[in-house]
């Protein structure tokens, strides 16, 4: 754990473990913090933008994907700065319903003030080596360490069962398809305004819950993952919470145009 860049900010990071004992000490963290704040006198916040000025919080997971039969790394190419077939056929797949799986990912209307405000939040679907900007990040691993996989899209309102099931389904879906992803973008997306992201050819992440939730609606992969009664009540809930937020009138609405 080490101080982040925003007020009162942390990281914290979880070793490694199967998906479902991960989900298991992600719920468990923060159920923790919320105590021992609490018993203090303090509040501690997993929102994704709890504050207009300052960064925004994800939940970053990394992924490795490992043979049963030995334990070699499947995403590892030939050499150190190589990926295998098998690594770039999962990245093809989160690429491919990065839109899809968004609701899941960033399940509140929250989430998408984060990812609209830049500083290293991703809103296009981009992967990298090196830019904090981009939906997956590669990071470089030494000899002997084995292959990371960063999705960067996700936030701590997540349900993380949910939402690792929804990188792992896309992932299998992108390995089974065996399509080739276009090429790392490994430059600052913060500095390049619409235009020029949209000449790289760079898609766009739905920029509100409610597109989110259309774009899952229409993906049957990552709805198949879910199963039909879980994506089902999904839609209800968020669809009953979106509109419960565009009915809502805020403070900054009466500031802008209670004396128009």
């Amino acid at each position: 754990a080490h101080h982040e860049t925003g007020p009162g900010q942390q990281e914290l990071d979880l070793f490694h473990a199967g998906g479902i004992n991960v989900a298991d000490q992600i719920i468990t963290t923060r159920q923790t913090i919320r105590s021992v704040a609490q018993r203090r006198g303090l509040r501690a916040t997993f929102m994704p933008k709890p504050f207009a000025d300052a960064p925004g919080s994800g939940m970053h997971l990394f992924q490795r994907l490992a043979s049963l039969d030995n334990g070699e790394d499947l995403l590892r190419g030939p050499t150190a700065t190589e990926l295998s077939a098998t690594a770039r056929y999962l990245i093809a797949g989160q690429l491919s319903h990065a839109s899809g799986m968004s609701a899941v990912l960033c399940t509140t209307v929250n989430s998408y003030k984060r990812l609209a405000a830049g500083h290293r939040a991703p809103r296009y679907v981009t992967w990298a080596r090196v830019t904090q900007g981009s939906f997956i990040r590669v990071p470089s691993a030494a000899p002997g360490v084995e292959t990371d996989i960063e999705l960067r899209c996700p936030d701590a309102m997540a349900n993380p069962y949910l939402a690792i099931a929804a990188s792992l389904g896309t992932a299998l879906d992108g390995i089974r398809q065996g399509d080739e992803p276009p090429g790392p973008l490994d430059e600052n997306l913060v500095t390049f305004d619409d235009d020029e992201l949209r000449r790289l050819g760079a898609p766009l992440l739905p920029s509100t819950l409610g597109e989110a939730l259309d774009a899952f609606d229409r993906d049957e992969t990552v709805r198949g993952v879910l199963g039909d009664y879980i994506a089902e009540q999904l839609l209800a809930v968020k669809r009953a919470e979106w509109t419960e937020y565009r009915r809502h009138v805020s403070p900054w609405e009466h500031l802008r145009y209670g004396d128009v």
